[in-house]
């Protein structure tokens, strides 16, 4: 089910107007995957850079509060994004994207759930060519008993994220583990690239599922089995 960017904003506006003098405070879950390793080392994306690394799916999930007055607590939207190169090196700008929006949702969140993901997905997010409805479930696995690994994380130092998967009902899935000591290929692995999103407090995570199959963006693409997520939580 696809929604115009228009209606979305109409039906914001008339609820800002209502809200204006509420304090904006909104949290919950958040998930992005590349098409290249986020976490790895300069060897692997030095090689890399200008050639992948120019798809990512970003989702959130809110637990609590609201945007523009609005209540999203437990409302999901995610986005797909198309860049013109490595998201390090690309033009944000001339990025394309395409929303995907809660199908619970009434008309009013459906528009703020729009609007704080491009407020928090940066310039990459205005450039919107479709808005899509679906079924948006996301969740992250924090009582995960991570030590369950073993010593092996610390002698890697490798991140412990813990598991997460997002699903928009065949649009876009994201679904990651934790890195371990067979993640660690080179022994100078970092975080090579910053999240897309801003407001996020995140760890690498390995990437079991990642897909986009919407149209919109004249591409659609699979980029499982790789260091390329990240997981944690957003605020704003």
């Amino acid at each position: 089910m696809r929604m115009s960017l228009s209606a979305l904003c109409a039906a914001l506006v008339v609820g800002a107007a209502a809200h204006a003098s509420e304090p904006v405070q909104v949290q919950g879950h958040y998930l992005e995957a590349r098409t290249a390793d986020v976490f790895t080392g300069p060897c692997f994306s030095n090689s890399e850079v200008f050639i992948v690394g120019d798809r990512a799916v970003m989702a959130w999930k809110v637990t609590e509060g609201s945007f523009e007055g609005v209540d999203l607590a437990g409302l999901g939207v995610a986005a797909a994004v198309k860049g013109t190169s490595t998201f390090s090196e690309d033009r944000p700008e001339r990025a394309e994207s395409v929303l995907i929006v809660d199908e619970r949702a009434d008309a009013r969140q459906r528009a703020a759930l729009a609007a704080m993901a491009r407020r928090l997905g940066g310039g990459r997010l205005d450039n919107v060519v479709a808005v899509e409805v679906a079924s948006i479930d996301l969740s992250v696995d924090e009582h995960c008993h991570l030590e369950a690994h073993g010593p092996s994380h610390k002698a890697h130092i490798m991140p412990l994220a813990p598991p997460a998967r997002f699903q928009a009902a065949g649009l876009a899935e994201i679904a990651t583990r934790p890195l371990d000591a067979n993640d660690c290929l080179c022994g100078n692995e970092v975080i090579a690239y910053e999240p897309l999103a801003e407001g996020v407090e995140v760890l690498p995570a390995y990437t079991l599922g990642h897909s986009f199959r919407g149209e919109g963006l004249d591409s659609t693409w699979a980029s499982p089995n790789a260091r390329s997520s990240f997981v944690g939580r957003f605020a704003y």
